[in-house]
């Protein structure tokens, strides 16, 4: 993908954070690369270099600088098929050939995709990603070293010492010299994102959902109990004061976990889509248009975990929002741990797919109907977690999961959406969608809604969101 070079030049220019990590600017003259907001006083343009990605100008032997932390950057805006590969790529276990057979594509088609958007090859990128994640962390985190080296990818200390000293001249202790040395095992790290953004909204969609015990969220952070696998730990997140950023602060029994953490959370927050590009495709809908005027910063919530997030669609199902919070707190209670070194508002974790295969469910408020349904739903789950990590498309996943019993169109579209953050799903038939489509008492079919939200791909499940959100404003 080639950069517009006069674009470039505009955005780094005026400093215009609409771009930030769109592209990089590399400075011949003193090594350095840059965001285009960088505070620095702009170099002439005749020592500037662009590139895609800061991994393709860290590639070119350009080091990161020191005043707009490129490795601090939103993500880059990438086809929705790269970045579900990107996603998915466990930097512990993958490589390039089970990343290939995980998504059915070819090694070579990988590395076009590659070179394509990122400027790179897939091993140069994921190396640029460890490293750039491990510098992130050892300027910003107190954190021990050995727990950087394998919060990155690293899988031994030397290789970690090795990689940081031959890609920025020094060793990770030097790197590290003007960090304050704390005992503490929680830390902070920033988390930027485009503006426009919405965090007084985001929140409250959340609060309005949060299952209390396990999560705590008020009208100035999100906070909640974690688990991946064996690591158990929370999180607390709020939004910067100065900086077009998210605070994340976190504490985990195992830091090997910290970058699918921080994945998580970008992804929970939606901090790498680029509105202004979303915007541009709904605005040309009136219903959209108004909407958008005055809520710009809203985004798509995603979820902390893709099995609790299914659990809590199926209890959703034909019933309010109030309702099916209550019915997950109840399953929380029931069925989930309790960590009592934590605080009470976030002591419990959601039960992991054993214990909620070994469920009754008795003493929830559910019917048979919906207990059958939960059921179906937890084995076909445990015999097909690969669908959700190599997840193609909405028309796939629907055809695959409506042969559920229990499971239909609605839910699997809500699932795709915001449990696996697909910007095109879209409940159709949500009650919610047909009543803020209706003008003047004339509900539109089915067929009608479809046909309209074809003007909206890639992006409906933007639209749903600000369909949503056009009742509340009514209300």
């Amino acid at each position: 993908m080639a950069l517009d070079i006069h674009t470039c030049e505009q955005a780094r220019l005026s400093r215009d954070a609409r771009f930030d990590g769109k592209f990089y600017t590399a400075v011949l003259t003193t090594g350095i690369f840059c965001r285009p907001i960088c505070p620095a006083r702009p170099p002439k343009p005749e020592n500037v270099q662009y590139y895609l990605s800061a991994e393709q100008a860290q590639q070119q032997g350009f080091v990161p600088c020191k005043r707009c932390f490129p490795e601090l950057a939103p993500g880059r805006v990438l086809p929705t098929h790269l970045n579900k590969l990107l996603a998915n790529f466990d930097y512990h276990e993958d490589n390039l050939a089970t990343i290939a057979e995980k998504f059915n594509i070819s090694t070579r088609q990988l590395h076009r995709l590659f070179k394509q958007h990122l400027g790179i090859s897939p091993s140069q990128y994921f190396q640029h990603q460890r490293l750039l994640l491990a510098r992130k962390l050892i300027k910003n985190t107190q954190l021990s070293l050995s727990d950087i080296g394998f919060a990155s990818g690293f899988k031994s200390i030397r290789r970690f010492n090795e990689a940081i000293k031959q890609q920025y001249g020094c060793t990770p202790n030097s790197l590290r010299q003007q960090v304050e040395k704390t005992s503490s095992k929680t830390i902070e790290i920033l988390l930027p994102y485009r503006p426009p953004f919405d965090w007084s909204l985001m929140l409250s969609f959340f609060q309005h959902r949060q299952i209390i015990g396990m999560e705590h969220v008020t009208s100035r952070f999100y906070a909640r109990n974690i688990t991946i696998e064996q690591c158990t730990g929370w999180l607390k997140v709020s939004q910067h004061k100065h900086k077009h950023a998210l605070i994340l602060q976190v504490s985990l029994s195992n830091y090997r976990y910290l970058n699918e953490v921080i994945q998580r959370v970008r992804k929970m927050f939606d901090l790498d889509a680029d509105m202004s590009l979303i915007h541009q495709a709904l605005r040309k809908t009136p219903a959209l248009a108004s909407v958008i005027s005055t809520s710009p910063g809203l985004r798509l919530p995603g979820c902390w975990d893709i099995l609790e997030f299914s659990i809590r669609a199926i209890l959703g199902q034909q019933v309010s929002v109030k309702a099916a919070t209550t019915l997950a707190k109840r399953i929380v209670k029931q069925y989930g741990g309790y960590n009592a070194e934590l605080a009470e508002e976030i002591a419990y974790s959601f039960p992991s797919l054993t214990l909620l295969k070994q469920a009754d469910f008795n003493d929830i408020g559910l019917t048979q109907s919906r207990k059958n349904t939960l059921y179906t739903w937890l084995h076909f789950f445990e015999e097909n977690k690969e669908t959700f990590n190599t997840y193609q498309s909405i028309e796939a996943l629907e055809k695959q999961l409506c042969t559920l019993k229990g499971i239909g169109p609605w839910t699997v579209n809500y699932i795709a959406m915001r449990g696996l953050s697909d910007p095109d799903a879209f409940p159709s038939a949500d009650l919610g969608i047909i009543k803020a489509l209706t003008q003047e008492q004339q509900k539109p079919s089915n067929k009608a809604i479809l046909a309209l939200a074809e003007s909206w791909r890639p992006w409906r499940a933007y639209a749903a969101i600000y369909l949503w959100h056009s009742l509340a404003k009514k209300d």
